[in-house]
């Protein structure tokens, strides 16, 4: 189960890449944001924590990362599943970028039933302004 929001920008995807790699940068763009930490590279396999306002810490983990072109971070939630926080950057043939978040909850041993909507609701509900508020960085000042 899977909800994606996907917008348009003038930035280029050099512009946006270096928003999502340096994980301090994601204050800029990322609103409910009160704590992020990676113990490594941004590479695939390297865990992290993040806070969000008003929700308790979660561990996760960099299952995905083609530089300039996807990074896919993935939080366990115990007895419940997985979700995954994609985020893909792609240029179409007019030189824009296209930047997608999706998110995605894999329940664990069970298929997804109708009641998982209002709990991926909840989380999705911030990925749209997020990308708009990464376009604004981006386009804003060249050197961020």
């Amino acid at each position: 189960m899977k909800y994606s929001f996907e917008q348009k920008t003038n930035a280029s995807i050099t512009d946006v890449w270096p928003l999502y790699e340096n994980v301090n940068k994601w204050f800029t763009w990322e609103n409910d944001l009160e704590e992020i930490s990676l113990e490594g590279l941004f590479e695939a396999n390297t865990k992290g924590s993040m806070t969000l306002t008003n929700m308790p810490p979660m561990s996760f983990e960099l299952v995905k990362v083609i530089p300039e072109e996807v990074f896919i971070d993935k939080t366990t939630i115990p007895n419940m599943g997985d979700i995954n926080f994609i985020h893909e950057l792609s240029e179409t043939n007019h030189k824009e970028t296209v930047i997608r978040h999706s998110v995605e909850f894999v329940p664990l041993n069970r298929e997804p039933k109708a009641n998982d909507l209002k709990f991926l609701s909840k989380i999705f509900e911030n990925i749209p302004a997020s990308v708009f508020s990464l376009i604004e960085v981006a386009t804003s000042d060249p050197k961020i």
